[in-house]
């Protein structure tokens, strides 16, 4: 399945949103993404030269419902892949 993803240039994290109201942050508070599948919101804080790119990111052996309950009972398991970047993880 793929899902909409951005990535922080400060923490290096990948987030995407798993549900309509599922606001999601980076680690670092950079940056926001929000949606789901139903559309694709994204804001940052600070300057940046250029804002974050929006890309398809492809989760194996995940489907919508797994998502949706993740986020739903707040276990939180999807939505995050930190990253590592300029010492900081």
């Amino acid at each position: 399945m793929k899902v909409r993803a951005i990535k922080c240039d400060k923490c290096g994290d990948t987030i995407y949103s798993r549900a309509l109201h599922d606001f999601r942050s980076c680690t670092c508070g950079r940056i926001f993404i929000d949606g789901g599948f139903d559309y694709t919101r994204i804001g940052w804080e600070g300057e940046m030269e250029e804002p974050p790119r929006v890309f398809e990111l492809t989760l194996n052996n995940i489907t919508k419902i797994d998502l949706y309950e993740d986020w739903s009972s707040g276990k939180n398991c999807f939505g995050l892949l930190k990253g590592e970047r300029n010492g900081q993880s």
